[in-house]
């Protein structure tokens, strides 16, 4: 158990210093960070369809979330062609291989791809942003706030179960300290950092969605491993599963957080 947590706070503390090195680096670092967790995410939920016995399209699902992650980065022209010809190419599949793929288990191919890229895409719409770093470090420390003060007052005070067939663990008390910390974090962000001019009233709005957004996203997340009938996405993060097992919340509150800047501040 003591060698677990050792191992847990070791690669967490690894991680969280490689990733705020690449954001600060900027330029190929950060899209480099974010191209590694869009692919390796994506492989794991591809991986997870094989517990299944689901056929995993490999191609047309990385060109497809390829595609949607560099969206930011390409022409509108280019962006429909590849569309289309991932359409094309899905058609053909169901076509060749009717009925070893059924259509629904083509419908799981594509969902993957399209849900990973279409949020992801966002790690490179921030970079349009004034103070992409400071943007998306914020985008970072909710996420974590919500999954920390969720996880705190769950374990301290939490009765009434939120989910239990998705998570059994999660309470509705513990949620509603994921949205305080969250309110928290932000407001003390926001008045320590470059981002202090922006409307409090703002801020807080964005900070509850922030939270909402990333207990969302756990529990979608959990609601896929369940259905694949597995407990982790993966293991290449060492003490905590899997990419998705660690970024689940932030791949929905990382949207939220650019259009908040986009939009209202």
């Amino acid at each position: 158990m003591k060698n677990m947590f050792k191992t847990r706070v070791i690669t967490a503390l690894t991680g969280v210093t490689i990733i705020l090195f690449c954001l600060y680096q900027g330029g190929m670092f950060w899209k480099g960070l974010f191209f590694v967790m869009a692919v390796v995410s994506l492989y794991e939920y591809l991986d997870m369809m094989k517990h299944k016995n689901i056929p995993v399209l490999w191609l047309p699902g990385y060109g497809l979330l390829l595609l949607l992650w560099a969206a930011p980065l390409l022409s509108e022209e280019l962006i429909w062609a590849g569309l289309t010809a991932v359409g094309l190419a899905m058609a053909a599949f169901g076509v060749w291989s009717y009925p070893r793929i059924t259509i629904a288990e083509l419908s799981l191919n594509l969902f993957g791809p399209f849900y990973l890229g279409l949020t992801l895409q966002y790690s490179l719409r921030v970079l349009n942003l004034a103070d992409p770093f400071l943007i998306m470090l914020l985008a970072l420390l909710l996420t974590w706030a919500s999954d920390v003060g969720g996880y705190a007052v769950g374990m301290l005070w939490g009765k009434r179960k939120l989910a239990p067939q998705l998570s059994p663990k999660k309470t509705w008390e513990g949620a509603l300290g994921s949205v305080l910390f969250c309110l928290f974090i932000a407001l003390t962000y926001a008045h320590f950092t470059a981002l202090a001019p922006v409307k409090s009233a703002y801020l807080i709005i964005l900070a509850l969605l922030a939270s909402l957004a990333a207990q969302l996203g756990d529990l979608f997340m959990s609601a896929i491993k369940r259905y694949f009938g597995v407990k982790d996405s993966g293991f290449i993060i060492p003490g905590h599963g899997g990419m998705l097992d660690r970024f689940d919340s932030f791949i929905l509150v990382l949207p939220l957080v650019y259009y908040g800047f986009h939009f209202l501040m």
